[in-house]
């Protein structure tokens, strides 16, 4: 999920609108029994981070299930990637200890850092005005925050503080407020944790922290799944999503992920007139890695060989691509007063921005297609999520740069990438609604002249 500041508290029913999908085959019922399933499979410490033993697990997992609806299913490894391992060992667990009284603080490493040896490395804790040589520097929660609404995020440039006056260690604050530790990478040559420490608890105090790990050769574990097009069409929908994601990951992105299975059963089911690609990829948190493998796959005079003997999968076959990346989640900061109110949460659902590729039709028959099923927020434009964010910062930017339209309903939420993105952070109505709303609209597509991107717009 990226952190689109979109301004505006998007009004969404629970109830999904109408659909016009037909009767899915036996298995997972719902996005949530999907969902239910992806989280059952991210375990700690790891989780399912890019390129663990998680994701072989999960890309086997998701294999089976499109394989089930009828899907020819490739295994789309993308090899020669590195990712950085943390030690979680006995003894070299990434710890924080208060040397006075021993305690220790709820803590996570930071990634892409120096490690510090087993026994750690002792300093004293300073605000950043006053780090000295030989101190470690508090990043504070306001600086370091991941959540959406945070306009400054630039953790990197208080550990540059940092470095610059001789410090040789980091503490990056994490959430007070939710007793929350979230990723951070870094990119930077310094032992630093991920603590839920207060200014009043560690500032001036003498601690040792202990983070260890290193970066180690890593695959990419994407999933690629085709429904060939009925006779007569030759084009194709893509449902896209990533699979990997840090701690458990329900709404970024295990929700985009059980969604994109739950389009795909519903659209098995019920054939649209065009052929179906079904993306679930790796590496996204870490720079949108395996689907970059996957579009150069596509770009390439080869292709992508389907293996049932028909012709490659070509990047100019995509008509759409339909992007689920955190798409659905609980705007938890004003939706949890409510509930603790009335026992449920309100129509006032979700910030969401619903971000589009400037083409001419497909924008329109997105926004009402998705608006018929509840799922609303605001327009977008490819340019205007640009310029707010920097970048597309999802897998769905080598589509668009490739001239590929793409839609992207994506939701912000106060969990996004911390240690409390768990189930909680899921309503299971409005994921539906998104499965079914994609489902609708690939469906649409069979008919709806859509062309190409504007080189001007990518």
């Amino acid at each position: 999920m990226r952190r689109l500041v979109v301004g505006v508290l998007a009004l969404a029913l629970l109830t999904p609108g109408a659909s016009a999908v037909g009767r899915a085959p036996a298995g997972p019922a719902s996005g949530e029994d999907y969902l239910r399933a992806l989280v059952r499979m991210s375990r700690p410490p790891e989780y399912r981070r890019f390129g663990t033993d998680a994701m072989v697990r999960i890309a086997s997992y998701i294999g089976t299930q499109l394989r089930r609806d009828g899907f020819r299913v490739l295994a789309d490894d993308v090899g020669g990637l590195h990712r950085w391992a943390v030690d979680y060992t006995a003894g070299h667990r990434p710890q924080l200890t208060r040397l006075a009284d021993g305690h220790r603080f709820k803590t996570e490493s930071a990634f892409d850092i120096a490690p510090t040896p087993p026994e750690g490395i002792e300093c004293t804790v300073r605000k950043l005005a006053d780090v000295g040589p030989g101190d470690c520097g508090l990043v504070p929660f306001s600086d370091a925050s991941p959540e959406w609404k945070n306009p400054t995020n630039h953790p990197a440039q208080d550990v540059d503080t940092i470095l610059a006056k001789g410090g040789v260690g980091a503490v990056v604050q994490g959430d007070l407020a939710r007793n929350l530790v979230y990723a951070v990478r870094l990119r930077r040559a310094i032992p630093a944790v991920v603590s839920v420490a207060g200014d009043d608890e560690i500032v001036g105090q003498r601690v040792r922290i202990r983070v260890m790990g290193a970066s180690v050769p890593a695959t990419a574990h994407n999933t690629v799944a085709v429904l060939r097009p009925p006779a007569g069409a030759a084009q194709y929908v893509m449902l896209l999503g990533h699979a990997d994601g840090w701690f458990q990951a329900a709404a970024d992105n295990g929700g985009g992920a059980a969604a994109v299975l739950r389009a795909a059963q519903l659209l098995a089911a019920h054939r649209p007139g065009l052929g179906v690609v079904v993306a679930l990829v790796d590496g996204e948190e870490l720079g949108l890695l395996g689907s970059l493998g996957l579009t150069q796959q596509l770009s390439s005079p080869a292709g992508v060989d389907v293996g049932d003997g028909g012709p490659p999968l070509h990047m100019a076959d995509l008509k759409a691509v339909i992007n689920l990346d955190a798409s659905s989640a609980r705007a938890s900061d004003a939706q949890d007063q409510v509930r603790s109110a009335l026992g449920q949460d309100a129509p006032l659902f979700s910030w969401r921005a619903m971000v589009f590729s400037e083409e001419p039709v497909l924008p329109a028959a997105f926004l009402t297609t998705f608006a018929a099923h509840k799922v609303l927020g605001l327009p977008l434009a490819s340019k205007a999520a640009v310029a707010i964010e920097g970048g597309w910062r999802t897998d769905a930017q080598w589509f668009h740069q490739a001239g590929v339209p793409v839609v992207w309903p994506v939701a912000g939420y106060p969990e996004y990438h911390t240690d409390g993105d768990t189930l909680a952070a899921v309503d299971p109505a409005d994921l539906e609604a998104i499965a079914e709303a994609a489902t609708d609209l690939a469906g649409q597509l069979a008919t709806l002249p859509v062309g190409p991107v504007d080189p001007v717009f990518r």
